[in-house]
């Protein structure tokens, strides 16, 4: 069974995106026995704190503009709107918005319960 946020087969992100001066904000959009969609909003300066996950992929789709992605061992690389970024397993993810703008983005999270180990950037 999906629990979704209506019985709607279509979103869209930026309508559903929200913002907080305080932290980066996840607004769950759909959640099944397999996978879960969620949409982001980051401020400037504010983080997705460095993480991975023990059993699923994370699939981020940026949609408006941009993050500094962490990729564990202290590498990272800047995402855009536009990009796809894949975390397996175990993979180090996360961000901070180092930009002026805020920024959006989709977390596809494939594995049957969401499960967070928080990780070194």
């Amino acid at each position: 069974m999906t629990e979704l946020l209506s019985t709607q087969r279509t979103y869209d992100a930026e309508s559903l995106v929200r913002f907080s001066n305080e932290k980066a904000i996840v607004t769950e959009i759909a959640i099944t026995p397999h996978s879960s969609i969620a949409v982001w909003g980051v401020r400037p300066g504010q983080q997705v704190p460095a993480h991975t996950h023990p059993d699923g992929q994370d699939t981020w789709i940026m949609v408006r503009g941009e993050l500094t992605y962490y990729l564990g061992d202290g590498q990272k690389k800047v995402i855009s709107a536009g990009q796809i970024d894949v975390a397996e397993p175990l993979q180090v993810h996360g961000a901070i918005n180092e930009g002026t703008e805020d920024a959006v983005f989709l977390s596809i999270y494939s594995a049957p319960t969401l499960k967070v180990i928080p990780a070194t950037p």
